[in-house]
């Protein structure tokens, strides 16, 4: 043998070594993991108390020994009556009973007389006992018995073992039982559901969409498979009961063969072989789900056989194919999936031991799927981390270069916005000025120049210029202020003017520190808008008060509100330019406003919306 030859043989013996060291850690912590949580064996209490002189009655009224299984007795059709007895040294302290397992209905006669059965489980397959609570009236020193009815829809009836004790250490060993049996078929429930809505959400990312699916199938049987154990499933008949116990057995490994088919390189192989196989399983077990007797126990126990055998080749050649192309690398998945194998054959020994009893899906099943797809995000995560990696080392160059270029572009940016801004304002007081106290100062020079102006216009007219000037400088004063600070510049300025006119104002403002922010421009605008509606209530109302309101709207922006006391003035605002300058001004901010007249004076309102 060569050198070449001789190391490839040992690399191999220790891939083979590694699997094996592989599946049995797998194995002995699933199953032990298994013994913790469903321990084997009977419970103390109920091996003591356990009534075993359990005798079956004929229809000729004789007692004969019950046939079946070392763990219950097996009647001859669907109802039954067993018999058995117990000796009581105290009758007064009264007498528990617990079936802890029978089929479908069960009723209790002691000593000849009915006893109804205490806490009724709303299950109708009897799956989680039945507890009968007799009292010390019906009981008598010595031997008392106990007569079991059993009742079934089709199939013959069977009762588990019968326990007789005084209440007490039996109440807290039934509750026990029944929490034992109880949540692992809720953590199956719970467990599948979490699991199925898990992947539907993961088969949102096309590439392992087919993944997901599958594994949404497995879980969504293994969810049917725990409510079907509660029994809540199927209030019908016990041959639909037992049907859809079937049909969530099929969904399940359905799901898990698809799953494991597409988990490992090469597949799916088995698509149209599971097709085929699960429909016909489908349709033979929907067909009984409506007959009288239903399925007869052999063929159920063959169909059984034939699902989880057909089920575990496909899986077992599907890991095999994953070790072959490379057993390194699939070495850990290939070990949680050959869970799936040991613990159904498991399961199915023990329903077939246990017969009539139907095929349980083993609820720690779950663990093993969990398991499976985390070794499969953890794959994916590290082979992800190395493309990240080699992709991070090409593109921290290429960040490193553009960087550079992007602060500095940014900077440009950020120079060339700043130069636009101060452009921007400055064509914008140019503008103002231009408009307003230019305008003013050329009539002021027109005036002038004729001999016959009216002084008292030309002094109106410089008023207004300067006027103008201040609100021009106090909108400059106002940047970086809210609202109701640069109101309050305008408050003095309105004060001084209303006062040389003899008339008061009146000022409220609710806006209480609210910060809204208006920039130079429009802050102007509000500021000639009352500044003209002030003039106006100087010059026409004749009034003595000027009420100058400030409150805030729902939607982030104000309304300010001027109002004077005097004659209402609608003609003389319609004969001057005032009342159109206003609305083109409120118009130019995105403003609204409205003037109202009555008896009582005139009313302007100007409505600024927020941003």
């Amino acid at each position: 043998m060569t050198l070449a030859a001789a190391a490839t043989t040992g690399s191999a013996r220790a891939r083979a070594i590694r699997l094996v060291i592989w599946v049995v850690a797998v194995q002995a912590i699933f199953w032990g993991v298994a013994l913790l949580v469903r321990p084997p064996g009977i419970d103390p209490v109920f091996e003591r108390h356990r009534v075993a002189n359990i005798m079956l009655m004929g229809s000729d009224g004789q007692l004969r020994e019950a046939i079946g299984h070392p763990n219950y007795n097996l009647g001859e059709s669907g109802e039954a009556r067993f018999v058995g007895s117990v000796e009581l040294d105290r009758p007064e302290s009264g007498l528990v009973v617990f079936a802890s397992r029978y089929s479908r209905f069960a009723n209790l006669t002691v000593n000849g007389r009915a006893v109804p059965m205490a806490d009724a489980p709303g299950w109708r397959s009897g799956s989680f006992g039945g507890k009968w609570v007799v009292p010390a009236g019906l009981l008598r020193a010595g031997r008392n018995t106990l007569e079991v009815d059993v009742k079934r829809e089709c199939c013959r009836a069977y009762l588990a073992s019968l326990i007789a004790a005084p209440p007490g250490a039996i109440d807290v060993a039934i509750r026990q039982w029944r929490l034992q049996r109880l949540l692992p078929a809720i953590g199956l429930l719970v467990l599948g559901i979490f699991g199925a809505g898990s992947c539907l959400l993961a088969a949102g990312n096309s590439a392992y969409r087919q993944q997901a699916y599958a594994a949404a199938l497995a879980f969504t049987g293994m969810a049917l498979g725990g409510l079907w154990q509660i029994d809540i499933l199927t209030p019908s008949s016990e041959p639909l009961y037992i049907s859809v116990g079937e049909l969530t057995l099929l969904a399940t490994f359905a799901g898990l063969v698809a799953l494991v088919d597409r988990w490992f390189p090469g597949g799916p192989r088995h698509d149209r072989a599971l097709v085929v196989l699960s429909l016909g399983f489908f349709i033979l077990i929907a067909s009984a789900a409506f007959t009288t007797d239903g399925m007869q126990g052999q063929i159920r126990n063959l169909l059984d056989i034939a699902m989880v055998s057909l089920a575990n080749v496909a899986i077992i050649a599907s890991v095999l194919r994953g070790l072959k192309t490379d057993r390194q690398l699939w070495t850990p998945d290939a070990a949680v999936v050959l869970l799936v194998p040991s613990i159904s054959l498991a399961d199915l020994i023990d329903s077939l031991q246990v017969n009539p009893l139907n095929l349980n899906i083993a609820p720690l099943g779950v663990l093993a799927l969990a398991v499976l797809l985390l070794l499969g995000i953890i794959r994916r995560g590290r082979m992800l981390s190395r493309r990240l990696e080699d992709a991070n080392a090409l593109l921290d160059a290429r960040i490193a270069a553009k960087q550079a270029e992007l602060e500095a572009t940014a900077e440009l940016l950020r120079q060339r916005e700043a130069e636009a801004a101060v452009q921007g304002e400055r064509s914008r007081i140019m503008r103002d000025m231009h408009d307003g106290m230019g305008g003013q100062l050329l009539s002021v020079l027109m005036l002038s120049r004729d001999e016959n102006s009216p002084r008292q216009m030309i002094i109106r007219t410089v008023e207004q210029a300067i006027d103008d000037l201040r609100l021009l400088i106090d909108s400059l004063d106002s940047v970086g202020d809210t609202m109701d600070i640069a109101l309050g510049q305008f408050r003095e300025r309105a004060e001084t003017k209303l006062r040389a006119a003899g008339m008061r104002l009146a000022w409220s403002n609710m806006l209480d520190g609210q910060s809204i922010m208006l920039p130079p421009g429009t802050i102007l605008a509000v500021y000639r808008i009352m500044q003209e509606a002030i003039n106006n209530a100087v010059r026409h109302s004749g009034g003595q008060v000027v009420s100058l309101a400030i409150s805030p709207h729902n939607d982030g922006g104000f309304e300010i509100s001027i109002a004077d006391d005097g004659q209402p003035g609608a003609a003389m605002w319609k004969r001057g330019r005032g009342l159109s300058n206003m609305e083109t001004r409120a118009q130019a901010i995105g403003g609204t406003l409205v003037i109202e007249t009555g008896t009582k004076g005139t009313l302007v309102i100007l409505r600024i919306p927020g941003a």
